[in-house]
């Protein structure tokens, strides 16, 4: 019997008549927050850090925090079209927001956000269902979806491409200066 997942290639091509992955780039974000958009202006976030992962030089007045910084918003709705969330969580880098993610559980949350995203932003640009991976790579945001189905995990994330390549940018200099100082 085929799992549910493959079940949604007709969907999958009727969708692909409505959303486009120009949508995607269009609404830049999630809900109602712009990716890019200064961490410090969004007044949930104020307080509420998850976990500090790394940071590459001291917080200034005049110089951005240089590490990423995951926040949740206390009355986040867990919930995007008929799939109720596990979490969603908002990365910060550089004090902008970077990305945001959301946690379902289960091939019935998988196949319906996968649904979702497809009637919202057309087929995805990339996908792989033996893998559980499907993607949407816009110019200015990329959406991946994943399923692990070994474990039921499901995650997808909206991410900004000019801010992942600033991230790798830093990345790559701290890098550098770390190896001029040994």
């Amino acid at each position: 019997m085929p799992t549910p997942l493959l079940l949604l290639a007709p969907a999958i091509a009727f969708a692909a008549k409505g959303g486009s992955i120009k949508d995607l780039d269009k609404h830049n974000g999630f809900r109602d927050l712009a990716l890019t958009q200064r961490c410090d202006d969004v007044a949930e976030f104020k307080g509420n850090k998850l976990v500090v992962k790394r940071a590459a030089t001291l917080r200034t007045d005049k110089e951005p925090y240089a590490g990423m910084i995951v926040f949740r918003r206390p009355d986040d709705l867990l919930k995007i079209g008929p799939t109720e969330l596990i979490d969603v969580s908002y990365a910060c880098y550089m004090d902008q927001l970077m990305s945001v993610s959301l946690q379902a559980w289960g091939p019935k949350d998988a196949e319906e956000l996968l649904y979702t995203f497809t009637t919202a932003f057309g087929a995805p640009t990339s996908q792989d269902e033996d893998l559980g991976v499907w993607k949407w790579d816009g110019k200015k945001v990329t959406l991946d979806l994943q399923f692990d189905k070994a474990t039921d995990a499901v995650s997808a994330r909206f991410t900004s491409k000019p801010m992942v390549e600033a991230k790798q940018e830093n990345d790559e200099s701290i890098r550098k200066a770390s190896i001029q100082d040994l």
